[in-house]
């Protein structure tokens, strides 16, 4: 494997933003005290929000403070500390400043730092980490895809046992972004198992060359959010499907898109919403008059991810792919994991729609199933009791 080569002015600016951090460090520190604030307390989350993970984890941890580095324009949220520009050059000028002073700040005020996504308040995201450990503050790394994916190891065990996989229709294998991607994420792994206090990811949909143990990530939801009665299917007259990709490719849309044309072309009557690049706003309101999402269609473990978590507490029958065997991988159980959802390969998206379509009392079967699964483990309560005994059984929090 080869290393990743840094241009020189990144390493530039890589020295610039050590600097500052110490000096922010140093200066903010007696400042802190002055005031009487506690200097190691609560939670410091960040910096990418992907999938309103930082958010839904506010809500769980409680006494934490939020720092969204990354703008997504998908959420609308607040964070305790942000960059709301919208220029991307302007933006990674501003983090080159703004992230060393802030973390230098933060340090000084808090205990605990979990990291989402591989990015962090500076370009050197190694010296980070061993900077923070170097002042005794705990670190938990969240991954949430392509942020730790192997493309190498993902094609290695998908074509093992003859399977499609995602990295076929993202990058082309042997290409210099395959080989730079492979590169940054086995660094990623290096750092978070030299430093990681608790380490969340997936070891088959994000096979990774992590070496330390793993857990399952608690996609949530808040439980006053959960669509109730369950009123779409006692009066409804046409049935609404939806499909909201993040990636075309990926998330199978092509598939999508041919088994719907094909059952129009049967005559199958329905409105079908498509929803690219929108809102999480939107894709929520679509998703609390839908009867069926369709999801993506190439996972092999138990990952279902915040769409799936979505719209299975709206109370919609769920077309997606998992393997409920892949708990088996972990130390955990998942009442209800095999019925929650109509589980759907790549080759059976068809099929699986028009079974739905022939038997309503299927789709609501797997709409009620779905509901029920989601609100017993996958709630701010149920998942918040979870990462709670995670982080007392790995020593992260007494």
């Amino acid at each position: 494997m080869k290393r990743l080569v840094v241009p020189a002015f990144k390493l530039a600016i890589s020295y610039v933003q050590v600097i500052l951090l110490h000096i922010s460090f140093f200066f903010t520190k007696p400042f802190i005290q002055k005031i009487k604030e506690e200097s190691s307390s609560g939670w410091v989350i960040g910096t990418f929000e992907i999938a309103a993970c930082m958010h839904h984890l506010k809500g769980t941890l409680g006494n934490a403070k939020t720092v969204n580095l990354f703008p997504n324009d998908s959420y609308n949220h607040s964070y305790d500390y942000s960059i709301n520009v919208k220029s991307k050059y302007l933006g990674w000028l501003y983090r080159i400043f703004y992230g060393p002073l802030l973390l230098g700040f933060l340090a000084n005020k808090h205990s605990h730092f979990w990291y989402i996504w591989h990015t962090g308040f500076l370009i050197d995201r190694d010296y980070e980490f061993k900077f923070l450990k170097s002042k005794n503050k705990k670190i938990v790394c969240m991954f949430v895809g392509n942020d730790i994916r192997s493309p190498k190891l993902s094609l290695e065990y998908t074509r093992k046992n003859n399977i499609d996989n995602l990295i076929n229709y993202s990058m082309p294998e042997n290409s210099e972004v395959f080989e730079d991607t492979e590169t940054r994420v086995m660094q990623t792994a290096i750092s978070a198992d030299l430093y990681a206090d608790l380490i969340f990811n997936f070891k088959l949909d994000q096979i990774s060359y992590i070496k330390s143990k793993v857990f399952p990530w608690p996609y949530m939801w808040p439980k006053e959010k959960f669509l109730e009665p369950n009123v779409k299917f006692d009066d409804y007259k046409k049935i609404k499907i939806v499909h909201a990709p993040s990636h075309l490719m990926i998330k199978g849309t092509p598939l999508v898109q041919a088994a719907i044309k094909k059952l129009q072309e049967e005559g199958y009557d329905f409105d079908y919403v498509e929803l690219r690049n929108m809102s999480n706003k939107t894709v929520l309101e679509n998703l609390s008059s839908a009867h069926i999402v369709l999801n993506q269609f190439y996972g092999f473990d138990i990952s279902l991810g915040m769409l799936a978590i979505e719209a299975m507490a709206n109370r919609t029958a769920l077309i997606m792919s998992l393997d409920p065997s892949a708990i088996k991988h972990y130390d955990i159980e998942l009442e209800g994991l095999d019925s929650c959802l109509l589980n759907t390969r790549y080759w059976q998206v068809y099929d699986h729609l028009k079974h739905l379509l022939d038997n309503p009392d299927r789709m609501k079967y797997y709409a009620d199933n779905g509901y029920d699964f989601v609100k017993k483990h996958y709630t701010y309560e149920a998942a918040g009791e979870y990462i709670q005994n995670l982080l007392e059984e790995n020593g992260v929090i007494n």
